[in-house]
């Protein structure tokens, strides 16, 4: 498997395991402490891998015509994450509705992270070449580091 789609698949990793402890917030009664730093971390690491994939993956994915129709889906289930996200963040994080929320963004990032998985990086594969996947990959990189520090 290509360097790139490995690094994905990391981030992917490192978001649901944040998702699945922020989801056991609700369940073990952990304090609202805990869950703040959580959905912090979550924050921290989610924004940055979405706009760095929209800008340096997707975009350059939408002009090939074979992997048009994945990227636009892709980056609408960003958009729509993104919107869920901007609501959990204004929301008290000890309020009912705020745990019910968080289990439908977990729902939705888990079926976005499997259709990219499987679907976009399948339809990427077929559009880019190894040299135009490792470009990606630098750039998706320093994307992901510049967007983080402008974060803090």
């Amino acid at each position: 498997m290509n360097e790139f789609f490995k690094l994905l698949k990391q981030d992917h990793m490192e978001v649901k395991d944040i998702l699945e402890q922020l989801d056991e917030t609700s369940e073990n009664g952990a304090t609202m402490k805990k869950r703040e730093q959580l959905f912090q971390q979550l924050k921290e690491e989610l924004v940055p891998h979405m706009k760095a994939e929209e800008g340096v993956f997707y975009t350059p994915l939408m002009e090939k015509e074979e992997a048009r129709e994945d990227a636009l889906e892709g980056m609408e289930e960003h958009h729509v994450s993104e919107l869920v996200l901007k609501e959990l963040d204004k929301m008290p994080k000890g309020d009912d509705k705020w745990a019910a929320k968080m289990r439908v963004f977990k729902e939705l990032v888990d079926h976005h992270i499997k259709d990219e998985e499987s679907n976009i990086f399948k339809s990427a594969k077929k559009a880019f070449d190894r040299d135009e996947l490792h470009t990606i990959m630098t750039k998706f990189e320093q994307e992901k580091q510049k967007i983080r520090k402008n974060l803090r």
